[in-house]
């Protein structure tokens, strides 16, 4: 979900190895995710792009974290019925939608005999190929056959959680890693990462705007109790993070709007609190708040469809993708 125009947030938890201090924190956001009851039924879906008058809802989803709009072919990543976001469950999927909006492949990736996902999370696609963050890893799968065609696995001593991607170049990922609190360059030729920008707490949504001059990052914190939003000048090597105004939360997804304009999503909370959407200025100041529905609880890594007008974002606790119009 990270052509440039739509962006993401990102939660998707879990990590492989030892766990870091922070990691106790991410718990009480497992918690949270688990309130929402996993729900198996096949998703419902009657909305396509479009100017959308008022709020409505994809249901049946299981812990659903991230969409992408890839042309006419839609993806939403699930962590999985567990709802187990630190958990190596293998209970991850990529659910499949068509351009107006019907189910066409509620487990299309992985496809039966590929290795599993496990809490898969932020997506985008270039080249035929849907890549999505799963905890250490970037896994990446052929758009047609549903086969996977990719593996990145991040190195060093550290527990990892790749939670958000972002295309920068058909041959570039940005992903986030929010344990770390880095962003990587990710060379989908040699599969190698390389730290992009380091010092961002909590690093999760990652978005570019449309002239490919800077990235903006939505954190949510060292503990994952509460981040900022910073920008990153694609031109320098290492890019040095610059706060955005004073925008503070537990933030999750961001995307940047053709006027410069960022929208941002915010669990508030780990427990019962509604979540939150905002839009921002470039300067950080705010221009207006996204009315959610009542009780959307955890906006995830959300996409902006191909008119920019409407948000489509995953309420992880809640299973089901909240669609609503910008302000």
């Amino acid at each position: 979900m990270s052509d440039r125009s739509d962006v993401r947030a990102g939660a998707g938890w879990r990590t492989r190895g030892r766990m870091a201090a922070g990691l106790g924190a991410l718990v009480l956001l497992a918690a949270a995710v688990g309130c929402g009851k996993a729900a198996d039924d096949a998703p419902t879906a009657n909305a396509g792009p479009g100017t959308v008058s008022k709020a409505g809802a994809l249901k049946g989803f299981s812990t659903p974290e991230s969409v992408l709009f890839a042309g006419d072919r839609w993806f939403i990543s699930n962590i999985g019925p567990q709802a187990e976001p630190v958990a190596e469950d293998g209970d991850g999927f990529l659910t499949e939608l068509n351009s107006a909006g019907t189910v066409t492949a509620r487990r299309a990736m992985p496809r039966p005999g590929d290795p599993p996902l496990h809490a898969p999370k932020g997506m985008t696609y270039t080249d035929n190929r849907v890549f999505v963050a799963d905890i250490d890893r970037v896994v990446g799968y052929d758009m047609d056959t549903h086969g996977q065609v990719f593996e990145a696995i991040v190195t060093g001593e550290e527990p990892a959680l790749l939670n958000d991607l972002a295309l920068l170049n058909p041959h570039t990922l940005l992903v986030s890693d929010s344990l770390r609190g880095i962003v990587y360059l990710l060379d989908t030729e040699t599969r190698l990462f390389e730290p992009l920008a380091t010092g961002i707490p909590g690093a999760n949504g990652v978005a570019v705007d449309a002239a490919g001059a800077n990235a903006y990052v939505a954190g949510t914190g060292a503990d994952f109790r509460g981040g900022d939003v910073w920008r990153l000048d694609l031109a320098q090597r290492p890019a040095v993070p610059q706060r955005v105004g004073t925008v503070h939360g537990v933030l999750d997804g961001i995307a940047v709007l053709a006027n410069g304009n960022l929208v941002v999503s915010d669990w508030v909370s780990a427990g019962e609190t509604p979540g939150a959407m905002t839009v921002y200025g470039p300067d950080g100041a705010l221009v207006a708040a996204v009315q959610l529905p009542e009780n959307t609880h955890g906006p995830a890594d959300f996409a902006l469809d191909s008119t920019a007008r409407n948000a489509w974002i995953p309420a992880m606790p809640d299973n089901r993708v909240v669609i609503v119009p910008l302000p």
